[in-house]
């Protein structure tokens, strides 16, 4: 806006400067005229000039003296004055005494005279003026001008920074919701870009390619890990099958540690099995698998079947179930999920703990939880059990492999839920929030390895800490 200013002030004066010298070369030539017409044709013909000129005076009027030696008119719309030879500025207020040879409006009387004195022969003075309406008036129309192009300047500005700031404003959100989905899982997507080749579009084709080469070392990650519980699970039930073959062969004492023998092999054929899980669960295979399920039924289901085992270990476990909520999702996993939670807190607490299983609504959506008065797990550790094979120090002495939060994790991405950990006071809740109606309605459905339109909680295999 600066710049702006600085060149319509420019524009201004230049301008103002340009018609001052017009004005001058007007009276010039003018004074130039009369002067010829004097030397050509005498006096009489130079006085009935000036006559016929004062007769037509309008804005801008000119001003005319013709005076003799001894310093009388002959004629003109100018008073008598000392001779003063070029170009002058008279105050016409001050001039003009005799008001009678006044003409036209006080509007055009109200401005100098630039005026140019020339001594002519025999001593007779000529003086030829024209005021500055004109320019007066060209000022006040450049001065408006400038005052509604100042007017229109600043509105454009406004509109274009505004169209500017909204389109940065939407190119930055669409970037914060690219991150926001890749922070929750989804590595897959990109920050979209324009075609062009500014700043943005250029930030956004070096963050993609960050993305492309951080999701191909993920991948690659992935991929070792599944090919190895894929390639080793098969030797190792092999294994397990000979040691079964042998135990029949050998004595009791043998027996025992083949007995033993299988049941690490049992433990690290498991946790195979679990990483294929995982593997299977996020490439969104089980999608075809859904179906309508009743969570209710599921919770009364598993409920019943370890309602014993707690009571067995000195524990007692509840059920509340506020009403059956139908959703879609894969029976199979939502059964694991219960049975998977609800053997995990009776495996960390300890004899007398309260566990509570519990199905309700938050504002519309079905919400499982399975809360207990066990150990809990730290605050500052709750976001890093999802991670594979991520354990507790607490937890390094308890059975498990560390994927239990993983499968989870995978499982409620899966059916778009959402899955928190928290605090009971003591104890730890576990909370499993499924899709409202109006969500669900909302959601599209996703590519394999992106929520879907459904429900589900996350499943948790064997253990607390994550595993």
């Amino acid at each position: 806006m600066a710049s702006v200013a600085i060149l319509l002030l420019i524009v201004y004066w230049i301008t103002l400067a340009e018609l001052d010298q017009q004005l001058s070369e007007s009276v010039e030539r003018e004074t130039d005229v009369l002067a010829e017409l004097y030397k050509s044709r005498g006096p009489e013909s130079t006085v009935r000039a000036i006559q016929l000129r004062i007769a037509d005076l309008r804005a801008p009027r000119r001003y005319y003296l013709l005076q003799n030696a001894a310093g009388e008119r002959l004629a003109g719309n100018l008073p008598p004055m000392k001779p003063i030879e070029g170009e002058i500025v008279l105050p016409v207020s001050s001039l003009l005494r005799d008001r009678s040879l006044k003409s036209g409006g006080a509007t055009a009387d109200a401005h100098p005279v630039v005026a140019m004195g020339r001594r002519l022969e025999n001593g007779e003075f000529l003086l030829v003026g024209e005021n500055r309406y004109r320019a007066v008036k060209a000022r006040e129309a450049i001065l408006q001008a400038f005052g509604w192009g100042i007017v229109i300047t600043v509105l454009l500005a406004a509109g274009g920074g505004a169209a500017l700031g909204v389109g940065f404003l939407r190119r930055i959100e669409a970037i914060n919701r690219t991150t926001r989905s890749i922070m929750d899982g989804d590595l897959s997507q990109r920050v979209p870009t324009r075609g062009g080749e500014d700043e943005m579009d250029q930030l956004a084709i070096n963050l993609n390619a960050m993305l492309d080469r951080i999701q191909g070392l993920m991948d690659s990650v992935k991929r070792v890990s599944d090919d190895i519980a894929h390639d080793l699970r098969t030797p190792l039930s092999r294994l397990r099958h000979r040691l079964e073959a042998t135990r029949a062969k050998l004595g009791p004492g043998g027996e025992r540690e083949i007995e033993q023998s299988i049941s690490e092999l049992d433990a690290i054929l498991e946790t195979f099995s679990a990483l294929l899980r995982i593997a299977q669960i996020e490439s969104g295979a089980r999608q075809a698998a859904f179906s309508n399920v009743s969570l209710g039924r599921i919770l009364s289901a598993v409920f019943e079947a370890y309602a014993a085992v707690a009571e067995v270990q000195g524990q007692k476990l509840e059920i509340g179930v506020e009403r059956d909520f139908p959703i879609r999702g894969d029976r199979e996993l939502l059964t694991q999920m219960v049975a998977n939670l609800i053997e995990n807190a009776i495996r960390h607490c300890p004899a007398g703990a309260r566990i509570s299983v519990s199905l309700d609504q938050d504002t519309g959506a079905p919400t499982l939880s399975v809360t207990d008065t066990g150990p809990g797990i730290p605050a500052a550790e709750r976001d890093k059990v999802f991670r594979r094979f991520y354990r507790l120090e607490t937890s390094r002495t308890t059975p498990g492999s560390g994927l239990g939060l993983a499968l989870v994790k995978a499982v409620a991405d899966l059916h778009g839920a959402s899955v928190e950990l928290s605090d009971s006071r003591p104890g730890l809740r576990v909370r499993i929030r499924f899709l409202a109606d109006s969500e669900i309605g909302a959601r599209k459905v996703s590519t394999p390895g992106e929520p879907v339109t459904g429900h589900a909680g996350g499943e948790v295999p064997d253990d607390r800490a994550g595993g």
